[in-house]
């Protein structure tokens, strides 16, 4: 079987890489550089997703949790178990015993891996720990635990493994037509294919929409943005936004502080960065909770990313993150999908054709 995958971020390289290991010849197509646009631009997370449990996403959850444990089980040079802090105010947006249940299921779904379980820690022992947390109504925090990693090389690691497999990695190839019967449309020249894997992501309908072709699904383009200040924070922290209690980070990555996300309805066709709207909220939110203000002046460096998200509320914040593979004639389309279940997804794709 000869399969090519167009896309060359994470979903795209990790279908290449799980049919590759079948036996399946793969050529896969990326129209700039491979791990350049979104799966570069994230919040540096391995993570089930604790807010999840509130849209009742127990099926996605629990998939996320087994692919974070696998990636920090197996690739323990490019990740690593952080311990998040999750302050609890009163009057809070949520409250102690709402996160609690969360936070015990949360690690019911993660089954017997050799990672922390939560605790609860007392207003003295968040003192202590966070000295640059304000202090003001502060009854406690849960500690729990997730991975963080290096997007980017982790996206490198899994092309290698891609590759050591005999996948044929294409870049600057920009995949113009693509057909229900397996051809495609490259630089004016046609290839014919058993199967395509349309792993586009945000660009998955652009081109399915350029080959006159229209998917089951419809995405909701959602930017995420982040910034960086310079040092690290004392703990990384998962943070209630005040007024409509949306979650955002602040975590250490590569000596510095990460602050994010956000979550803004995006046009393919519009420049992808964070608006000044998106910076001015981040840091209004990071000023709530610690002692030192920073402001624009304090940034050292900013980025976005778009999330292809399946269409399926009105608020951003409650759209589902679920993913979606889709059989049209010779064409797998694959819609949505986090960076922390590429390799079950890619698994799938290969259930899907074999």
């Amino acid at each position: 079987m000869n399969i090519a995958v167009i896309g060359g971020g994470i979903n795209g390289l990790c279908c290449a890489w799980q049919l590759a290991s079948e036996g399946v010849k793969v050529t896969l197509f990326e129209k700039n550089k491979i791990m350049s646009q979104t799966s570069s631009a994230s919040s540096k997370l391995l993570h089930g997703g604790l807010r999840y449990l509130e849209n009742f996403d127990f099926n996605l959850v629990y998939e996320s949790l087994r692919e974070r444990n696998w990636w920090l089980e197996n690739v323990p040079e490019l990740t690593n178990e952080i311990h998040m802090i999750l302050p609890i105010y009163k009057n809070g947006p949520r409250s102690k015993w709402m996160i609690k249940i969360g936070l015990t299921l949360y690690d019911i779904l993660s089954g017997k891996a050799n990672i922390s379980k939560h605790k609860w820690l007392s207003e003295d022992n968040m003192r202590e720990l966070c000295p640059d947390l304000i202090s003001d109504n502060l009854i406690g925090g849960f500690q729990f635990s997730d991975g963080q990693m290096d997007d980017y090389k982790l996206g490198m690691w899994v092309s290698k493994e891609a590759q050591n497999e005999g996948v044929k990695i294409i870049e600057n190839s920009d995949v113009e037509k693509i057909c229900i019967d397996g051809r495609i449309i490259i630089n004016g020249n046609e290839k014919k294919y058993d199967y395509v894997i349309n792993a586009t992501g945000p660009w998955v309908y652009e081109i399915l929409k350029k080959s006159g072709l229209e998917g089951a699904y419809k995405l909701d383009l959602i930017r995420g943005s982040h910034i960086l200040f310079k040092g690290e924070p004392n703990q990384p922290y998962f943070l209630q936004a005040e007024n409509d209690g949306r979650i955002f980070f602040v975590l250490p990555y590569n000596g510095n502080t990460l602050i994010g996300t956000t979550e803004i309805r995006q046009n393919i066709s519009d420049s992808i960065a964070p608006s000044n709207q998106e910076i001015d909220y981040l840091i209004s939110q990071y000023n709530l909770y610690f002692q030192h203000e920073k402001t624009q002046k304090d940034i050292i460096e900013k980025f976005a990313g778009v999330r292809p998200l399946i269409l399926s509320a009105n608020d951003p914040k409650k759209i589902k993150r679920e993913y979606k593979i889709e059989s049209m004639g010779k064409i797998i389309n694959i819609y949505g999908g986090k960076w922390t279940t590429a390799r079950s997804l890619g698994k799938k794709v290969v259930k899907t054709l074999l």
